[in-house]
């Protein structure tokens, strides 16, 4: 997850590897780098503890890096990233230390746990591992550390994300993770450095996000409505329900409509809170849907004028829910459109009978 987090988050130009120069390492053009160490606490032990085993291998380690591929600490980053856990006093003290003074100071107190600990045990040659490399080492590494913990790791890459539709932020976390594995994968497989460019990774995964479509499709906000919850809004009688009882509708058209009305008018309030639609978009799609109502009945009107009257009003308001129509370019569910008109028809701005602004006059 990290790999992919940072795929997400670098400057064009950087490359990211996995299980290289560290955990994770981000590689800069100017030859500098950034070492991440990710820890997680499902052993039941605080991986962020004054003396735990596993932040002093990981500085030891660091240590033992710079020396050993002559890595200058100075110019580069190390990073101490642990999922939901609370950092010790010293790692604490290590994270806020941004001054060679601050520096000397937090050194001082490492000896000191040094000096505490029993020879061969537990931390204990991890931070003689740590502490041989010198003064100067260890405290350029000090100062250039960072401590991030996270309860939810898959948080940041969401952050990373927040352009596309709520609902569809989780399914495409899982495929960035996904393609960054995949991709990991076959360097692997080719014998290559494991490393990723950045801006290669983002190109192939905004290339998915439009080849899968994922963000194009608004998602129903509800299940369809229970049948007492149905019942209950025939029974009040809402406008939309009166002007269907004047085209003689069957009880199968009339609780279709209650469920699409239903669904429709929590759709709108959900999207547009969760900003997947503009707010103005829906009158947009109303101001097309009343002039959809109108070449509908006259058509209606032209081709067949001797209907009877409820038979008129059930076509054109079957042909009328038949519609097919994207909002700002994005499908809507099958009940959408018809729940749309529903809702027109509830403030009489359409209706099925011919003389529905007669028979339903403001209320």
């Amino acid at each position: 997850m990290r790999l992919c987090y940072y795929l997400l988050s670098v400057a064009d130009g950087i490359a990211v590897s996995l299980e290289h120069i560290d955990d994770v390492g981000v590689h800069r053009p100017d030859g500098t780098a950034l070492f991440e160490q990710a820890k997680s606490t499902l052993s039941g032990k605080n991986p962020a503890s004054n003396k735990s085993e596993e932040l002093w291998k990981t500085f030891g380690n660091w240590a033992d890096t710079c020396l050993d591929s002559n890595i200058d600490p100075s110019t580069s980053e190390f990073r101490y990233y642990v999922s939901d856990t609370k950092a010790g006093a010293l790692l604490t003290a290590i994270s806020k230390a941004d001054s060679p003074a601050e520096a000397e100071k937090v050194l001082k107190k490492i000896k000191e746990l040094f000096e505490e600990c029993e020879t061969g045990t537990g931390c204990e040659p991890h931070l003689a591992r740590f502490l041989k490399a010198g003064g100067a080492v260890c405290c350029a590494i000090i100062q250039h550390c960072s401590f991030h913990a996270e309860a939810d790791p898959v948080a940041a890459i969401r952050d990373r994300l927040k352009v596309l539709p709520v609902d569809a932020i989780d399914d495409f976390c899982a495929a960035a993770i996904g393609l960054a594995v995949d991709d990991m994968d076959e360097l692997i497989r080719q014998g290559q450095t494991s490393a990723i460019e950045a801006t290669a990774f983002r190109k192939r995964f905004w290339a998915f996000v439009r080849k899968h479509n994922f963000s194009n499709v608004l998602t129903p906000s509800i299940d369809a409505p229970e049948p007492q919850a149905i019942d209950r809004t025939l029974l009040g009688a809402p406008l939309f329900v009166r002007q269907l009882n004047a085209i003689e509708a069957s009880n199968i058209m009339l609780v279709t409509a209650v469920s699409d009305y239903m669904r429709t008018t929590a759709d709108k309030v959900k999207w547009a809170d969760d900003g997947a639609v503009y707010a103005d978009s829906f009158s947009e799609l109303d101001e097309q849907l009343v002039r959809r109502h109108l070449l509908v009945c006259d058509e209606a009107d032209d081709t067949q004028p001797v209907l009877a009257v409820p038979d008129r009003g059930r076509r054109v308001y079957r042909e009328c829910s038949n519609t097919g129509m994207p909002l700002e370019g994005q499908t809507l569910p099958s009940y959408f459109i018809a729940g749309a008109f529903n809702c027109l028809a509830q403030t009489r701005r359409v209706g099925w009978h011919p003389e529905y602004l007669t028979l339903f006059p403001p209320e």
